[in-house]
């Protein structure tokens, strides 16, 4: 009796945390009437833009942009790429985002002029406030939270990926807006990965602020801010850019309750005694306050009861359904999950 008690406890601690994950997203598991993903094909080259992104610069002019005070930019466009003109100020995207994935490559110039933060600087700013720092950091050192792939002024990246002077490099970054409630205060920072070369540098760190020499800036003075355009910095060093582009980002939908709080049918105690049991390699047992299926006789599945015989899984799409012989005892069970299927059992002790 003890074993059984054990087993149940265990059985509706696995489940309470096993539903919880699959609950809060809206939707059972496996549900075929789930909304397939819509489809985006990937760039024909690596590297290379989606069908859904917003191309800021192919390497042919820079219709894309302005310079910060919304002048023509200075900036040349040689070989394909956008060089930046020492002294002739930051450019910024025409088109601005909240949300986004962008994709950079940069390249510091071939011949090494100057050490620490004087040698191949720039940086690309999201909303035209949170700053990944540019940098030649190929046998450079500087102050760690400046570095290439650095939020600037706040994390340093996780490893130098950095390659050498002239080469082209790639930073892949997905970012998420700080948030504001109505009265204006932080809900939720703005936050940033980042891949340079293809490695981890920033794993989803929270930004203290937008970012500033020294010191950062307070979040308050973005409030309400949802977009803002993406920003390369002149910092007097001839860095090139090329392949830019953003992909907007959406939210998930909301969850919404798929469950009612009151089962739609409430068992009787001489109900739950007749479906417990064994079938084939299934079991039914009851929990502390609830019918189980123990799917394979591992899987559990907590039921819930539409009536007397047939049932709905709490946790994953499918039904259970209990077949009577002709003396009315129950004699096999029908299996209908999303994810496997119809299948039969015979009821077996």
């Amino acid at each position: 009796m003890r074993n059984v008690i054990g087993i149940c406890c265990l059985v509706v601690l696995l489940l309470d945390s096993v539903a919880y994950a699959q609950l809060s997203t809206g939707w059972k598991s496996h549900d075929l009437s789930r909304p397939q993903p819509k489809v985006v094909t990937a760039g024909i080259k690596p590297g290379g833009p989606p069908s859904d992104a917003i191309v800021l610069f192919d390497g042919n002019d820079l219709s894309q942009w302005l310079s910060s005070n919304g002048a023509e930019p200075k900036w040349k466009v040689v070989d394909g790429a956008m060089e930046s003109v020492p002294r002739s100020g930051y450019v910024v995207s025409k088109q601005k985002f909240g949300d986004c994935q962008v994709h950079v490559e940069f390249a510091s110039p071939k011949n090494v002029k100057g050490t620490g933060q004087g040698r191949g600087n720039s940086g690309v700013f999201l909303m035209g406030e949170f700053e990944v720092q540019v940098l030649d950091s190929y046998e450079n050192q500087t102050y760690a939270d400046g570095s290439a792939g650095s939020i600037y002024g706040q994390y340093p990246p996780l490893v130098n990926a950095s390659r050498k002077p002239g080469e082209w490099q790639t930073y892949d970054i997905v970012f998420k807006r700080p948030r504001f409630d109505d009265k204006g205060n932080l809900t939720s920072a703005a936050r940033l990965t980042v891949f340079h070369n293809g490695v981890l540098v920033q794993d989803g760190n929270e930004a203290l602020g937008p970012t500033n020499w020294i010191r950062h800036k307070a979040y308050e003075n973005m409030a309400g801010k949802t977009e803002g355009p993406l920003s390369l910095q002149d910092h007097g060093n001839p860095v090139r850019y090329r392949n830019i582009w953003v992909r907007n980002l959406v939210d998930r939908e909301k969850p919404k309750p798929i469950l009612a709080k009151k089962p739609p049918y409430q068992l009787k105690q001489e109900e739950v005694d007749r479906l417990v049991g064994k079938y084939g390699g299934h079991r039914v047992i009851q929990s502390t306050d609830s019918l189980v299926f123990m799917f394979n006789g591992n899987t559990p599945l907590t039921l819930v009861a539409t009536d007397s015989t047939a049932f709905k899984f709490r946790e994953s799409a499918g039904t259970l359904q209990f077949e009577k012989d002709d003396q009315g005892k129950v004699s096999e069970i029908v299996i209908r999950l999303d994810a496997a299927g119809v299948r039969k059992a015979k009821r077996i002790d």
